[in-house]
């Protein structure tokens, strides 16, 4: 009988200390609901993908025309490389905010001139340069929260020849 008694304090005392371990010790306050609430209205980074082809036509005259492009949440782990040593043919794209006032500006390399290496007849290694007529091209950024639109401009040995102003959605 005594065992049997026994057993079943040291039962409810298993039980006992069963619930409160599962209890939490952080206090709920009103500051703690308000922290919350602020955080869920921070608009997350965004990362925009503008995807475009280039085309090239007999009289050597470029034209580029936009694709498609897509927001997701998310932030690039870095910049874009920027082009140090800019060449004619060149591009540069340039975010925009609202009043079309340059954000940030970068440059990509000329998208139709493509290098390639691969194995000759003879087993080595050979690069040859391509000049294609048409290309898609992506354009991938931290999405900057001002910015409503895009211009990518190609770089010439005179006048650099703006292409096509994007309007971000």
């Amino acid at each position: 009988m005594k065992i049997s008694k026994i057993k079943k304090q040291i039962l409810y005392l298993i039980f006992v200390l069963s619930i409160i371990s599962c209890a939490s010790k952080k206090q709920v306050t009103a500051e703690n609901i308000l922290v919350k609430d602020e955080t869920k209205s921070i608009p997350k980074s965004k990362i925009i993908f503008l995807n475009y082809v280039l085309v090239k036509n007999a009289q050597d005259e470029k034209s580029i025309t936009l694709i498609n492009q897509i927001k997701t949440e998310g932030k690039l782990k870095g910049k874009p490389e920027n082009i140090v040593n800019t060449n004619p043919g060149d591009l540069e794209y340039i975010l925009l905010d609202k009043d079309f006032n340059a954000i940030e500006k970068y440059a990509l390399k000329n998208p139709l001139i493509k290098t390639v290496e691969f194995v000759n007849d003879f087993g080595n290694f050979e690069k040859r340069t391509l000049d294609l007529d048409r290309v898609e091209f992506t354009i991938r950024l931290q999405l900057h929260p001002e910015a409503k639109h895009m211009k990518i401009i190609e770089l010439t040995n005179a006048i650099p020849k703006e292409h096509i102003i994007t309007k971000i959605d």
